[in-house]
C-alpha cells in the first residue's frame, strides 16, 4: 500500500502527536508499505529514515518554540505548500490512501481527497473547546500566544470534523466520546498510542525524588503539584521535583516556586534529549501528570516503560489509562492536599511502588504494544479502501 502522511512536525521529541506519525510511519514502512510524509522542516531536529520512507519538506522551515503551535501564517503556508506537493505525489506515486494530523494538515488532506479522489483519514487527539467553557480565554493569558491563534483555533476545531475526511482517527475513548459530542458524524475509530522502547541501563530510583514531562502550558495544572510538594516537605523536607519541558506558561510557574521557596526542591530542566528523559523517569520514585485536558498522555506509557508508577489527575483518559491502585495513583486534580498524601506514600513504601511499577510494565505490553496499534491502523486503512 502506499500511503501519504501530513504532519507539520515530523518528530520524534517535538509533540504527542507528531511522535505518533512518525511511529505510525515507521511501522508501516517495517512492513513493506511505502510511505510518503509531507512536513515542514524544523531547525536542529534529526528526521527518521528508512528505505520506505520519503520525506517531502515544505516551507517554512520552523523553529521549536518550547510547545507553542505554529502561528496562523505558518499554518496557512503549510496547507498551501502541501496541497501542491501532495497532488505531484498522489498521482506519480499511485497513493492509496491520504492519513493528516489535525488542524492545518487536515485542511490539506481535505482539499488533497476533493481533489484526486483518494480517501482521507483524518487524526484528531483532543477536542480543545470542550476542556472548560474559559479554555481559550486562559490559553490567551499565557506569554507569546498569538492573538489570532486564540481567535480561530476554536473555529478550526469545529471546521476539522466538517472537512471532507472518511474516517477520524482518534486516541482514546474519552476523545471519541468528545468528537461525537462535538458533531462528528463519519466513523471513529479509536487506536490506543503506543511508544518506541528506550533502552536504559540499571537506574536505581531515588525514593525523595519524583518527575514531571510535558510542555509547560496552563491546562497541564502543575501548580497542584508543586503546592503538594510545599506540604510534603514539612514531613520529608529532602522531597525533589524535576520538570521537564518548557512552555508559555513557565515563567508563571516559576514565580510560584519562588514565592514558596522552593528552589531547593524544584528543578526546571527544560528540553532534555530522549535518553535523558527516560534516565530521570527511571530515577524517580513517579511520575507526576496532573494534567485537567489530554487527548491520551503518552508520558505514562514513557513511566510504564520505565517501571514507574503515575501519579494522574482524575479526568478522563488519564483515569482510564492509569489504573488506581495497581499501575498509579487517580487524584482529584484541584486538591493538593490530596496529591501530597500520595507523593509521601509513594516515599514511604518503596516497595509498594516498585510493585506498582511492574504493573505498569505489563500492562504497556499487553494493552498498548506497537503490534497492536499497526493492526488496529492497517484494519482501519481497509475498512476506508
Amino acid at each position: 500500500m502506499n500511503i501519504l502522511l501530513l504532519s507539520q512536525f515530523f518528530s520524534t521529541t517535538r509533540g504527542g502527536g507528531e511522535y505518533i506519525f512518525s511511529l505510525i510511519a515507521k511501522k508501516l514502512a517495517e512492513n513493506g508499505h511505502r510511505v510518503f510524509v509531507i512536513t515542514n522542516r524544523i531547525s536542529g531536529e534529526e528526521y527518521r529514515e528508512h528505505k520506505n520512507i520519503s520525506v517531502v519538506f515544505v516551507k517554512p522551515t520552523l523553529e521549536y518554540k518550547g510547545g507553542l503551535p505554529p502561528g496562523f501564517t505558518d499554518n496557512l503556508r503549510y496547507s498551501i505548500n502541501a496541497i501542491r506537493a501532495g497532488l505531484g505525489i498522489i498521482k506519480k506515486e499511485k497513493i492509496d490512501i491520504i492519513h493528516s494530523n489535525n488542524f492545518a494538515p487536515a485542511l490539506a488532506g481535505s482539499v488533497l481527497s476533493s481533489l484526486t479522489g483518494r480517501p482521507h483519514v483524518t487524526a484528531i487527539h483532543d477536542i480543545f473547546s470542550l476542556c472548560g467553557k474559559n479554555y481559550w480565554k486562559e490559553w490567551g493569558r499565557q506569554s507569546d500566544i498569538s492573538r489570532m491563534n486564540v481567535l480561530l483555533a476554536p473555529f478550526f476545531e469545529k471546521l476539522m470534523i466538517k472537512l471532507r475526511h472518511d474516517c477520524i482517527h482518534t486516541v482514546s475513548e474519552a476523545t471519541r466520546d468528545d468528537l461525537i459530542k462535538f458533531g462528528a458524524k463519519k466513523p471513529i475509530h479509536v487506536i490506543y498510542n503506543s511508544i518506541e522502547p528506550t533502552t536504559i541501563s540499571d537506574v536505581k530510583p531515588s525514593p525523595l525524588q519524583f518527575a514531571y514531562v510535558g510542555r509547560l502550558v496552563f491546562y497541564k495544572n502543575l501548580e497542584v503539584a508543586i503546592k503538594a510538594v510545599d506540604i510534603a516537605r514539612k514531613t520529608e523536607p529532602g522531597i525533589r521535583l524535576v520538570i521537564i519541558g518548557s512552555g508559555p506558561h513557565k515563567q508563571t510557574l516559576e514565580g510560584l516556586v519562588q514565592s514558596l521557596n522552593l528552589s531547593e526542591n524544584i528543578e526546571f530542566l527544560g528540553y532534555v534529549s530522549t535518553e535523558d528523559k527516560a534516565k530521570t523517569i527511571a530515577g524517580s520514585a513517579a511520575l507526576l501528570f496532573p494534567s485537567l485536558c489530554e487527548g491520551f498522555g503518552l508520558v505514562i506509557l514513557e513511566a510504564y516503560e520505565q517501571k514507574r508508577p503515575v501519579l494522574v489527575s482524575d479526568v478522563r483518559p488519564m483515569s482510564e489509562i492509569v489504573i488506581g491502585g495497581t499501575t498509579g495513583y487517580v487524584l482529584d486534580p484541584r486538591d493538593e492536599s490530596v496529591w501530597a498524601k500520595a507523593l509521601l506514600e509513594v516515599m514511604k513504601n518503596q516497595d509498594n511502588a516498585k510493585s506498582i511499577g511492574q504493573n505498569g510494565y505489563r500492562i504497556l505490553a499487553e494493552k498498548y504494544s506497537q503490534e497492536s496499534m499497526y493492526q488496529k491502523i492497517m484494519r482501519m486503512y481497509d475498512e476506508v479502501l
